[in-house]
């Protein structure tokens, strides 16, 4: 391939009848929640893995099997991480259930786990837990709870919260219903309070320190922690954190606008960078990969893509090579894969210069479960990106140009702080 890098978020029964329905909304949307995302940035973000040289075993796991209280169906997720304590949420009684474990074996921390019902728990930042109580385990209250024990300090009122992360030493509340965002101190006085007009669903940006609250009509606001005030908002968009910034898409007009981190952590509201008719490569990533679309496109015979760092205005490198396939490539940890014609796959380093590591042949089509196109980045270490469906996990040695190793499995696959977690049904393993 010469595709060479170049440089450059009524009567009493019928109040009786819709609050119950409103509940039974809520603890839908609790049960639906629970993505394994750890709040905190860690050394194995942005789609890095730790290193796996052969097929994975599964080191422990967890499932309605032993989680005390575990009722009815659905997932068991990894809620929040703190150091080596992981937090597992699963389906209890009306709501959900939290149980802290070791992150190495899956012991479990706690004598007992926190049934919280329609509400949530977290960790902070200095991995003190929280946990809002609504129709759980104890009388309706938001509690701080015992990290070694598991047992429920003084409670604090509930302020409806129904889910809650944490962020420093604060915890970030949502009520109920989804509207309301707020800070709560230790101590359980509100710092500050703001009401949206769409359901929100709040994350933490560890880089540029910042709470990217998601809207339900695909807005993003981004606050300020300390006081709740806007620092950045955007309108039918997405918004992609890196080590050196942000990436926020707008589909209105198809523009996508860089930002970046300064060296007081904070960021700076103007853009480095305003790309127009592109989009970003699927990740997750350590560097954004963008390829154009639509009229961009037009008349074009392969692929051009360029790979670029928020922190700076000019792109760090590009491919353009009569053999590229035009098909969107997998940006995937420190790694990325570009389609060719052939159907085989370029993979390169993202790094500053985008060093070529090795080609991947064309997928076996009598075994679609090892075809890029069809699977999701689970993430990269070293020359190997691990990638999967629902039926296989699957590590490819570019620098080999083979499959490294493949492991069936009938679930999903996901990273938590570099280690790949899978849920399969009613149970939660770590593999390593």
């Amino acid at each position: 391939m010469s595709s060479r890098p170049r440089r450059l978020p009524f009567g009493i029964g019928t109040i009786v009848m819709v609050l119950i329905a409103a509940m039974v909304a809520v603890a839908a949307f609790t049960l639906a929640q629970g993505a394994d995302v750890p709040h905190r940035m860690t050394s194995h973000e942005f789609g890095r893995l730790r290193t796996l040289d052969d097929q994975p075993k599964t080191v422990w796991t967890r499932s309605s099997d032993d989680l005390p209280g575990f009722t009815g169906n659905g997932p068991v997720t990894v809620a929040d991480t703190y150091g080596d304590m992981w937090l597992l949420a699963y389906p209890s009684g009306i709501g959900r259930a939290f149980l802290a474990v070791n992150q190495f074996d899956g012991s479990s921390r706690w004598d007992h786990p926190v049934v919280a019902g329609l509400g949530g728990c977290a960790f902070d930042g200095r991995g003190k837990t929280g946990c809002a109580i609504k129709l759980g385990s104890a009388p309706d209250g938001f509690y701080p709870v015992d990290s070694g024990s598991g047992e429920l300090g003084p409670m604090q009122p509930l302020q409806d919260t129904g889910s809650v992360i944490g962020v420093g030493r604060d915890f970030i509340r949502v009520n109920q219903v989804g509207y309301r965002v707020s800070a709560t101190s230790p101590d359980g006085a509100t710092k500050w309070s703001r009401t949206f007009a769409d359901s929100a669903t709040p994350s933490y940006l560890a880089g540029p320190d910042l709470i990217d609250v998601s809207l339900a009509d695909a807005s993003h606001v981004l606050l300020d922690p300390a006081t709740g005030e806007p620092r950045l908002t955007c309108s039918s968009c997405t918004v992609t954190a890196y080590p050196t910034g942000l990436v926020v898409a707008r589909r209105d007009d198809d523009t996508i606008d860089f930002y970046r981190i300064d060296r007081h952590g904070r960021l700076v509201l103007k853009p480095t960078h305003v790309a127009r008719s592109m989009q970003v490569s699927r990740g997750p990533a350590a560097l954004p990969v963008l390829g154009g679309i639509g009229s961009a496109t037009v008349g074009e015979t392969h692929g051009r893509f360029e790979v670029r760092d928020p922190a700076k205005a000019d792109a760090l490198w590009q491919v353009n090579s009569d053999e590229l396939s035009k098909a969107a490539p997998m940006a995937c940890g420190t790694l990325v894969a570009f389609g060719r014609k052939d159907l085989t796959r370029e993979v390169m380093r993202l790094d500053a210069s985008g060093t070529t590591v090795g080609r991947l042949p064309a997928p076996d089509l009598q075994h679609p479960d090892t075809s890029l196109a069809e699977l999701k980045c689970i993430g990269s270490f070293g020359d190997t990106l691990v990638a999967a469906n629902d039926n296989q996990l699957t590590a490819f040695d570019a620098k080999a140009g083979k499959i490294r190793w493949a492991l069936p499995i009938n679930g999903t696959a996901t990273n938590v702080n570099g280690y790949i977690v899978l849920r399969q049904g009613s149970s939660l393993s770590l593999l390593g």
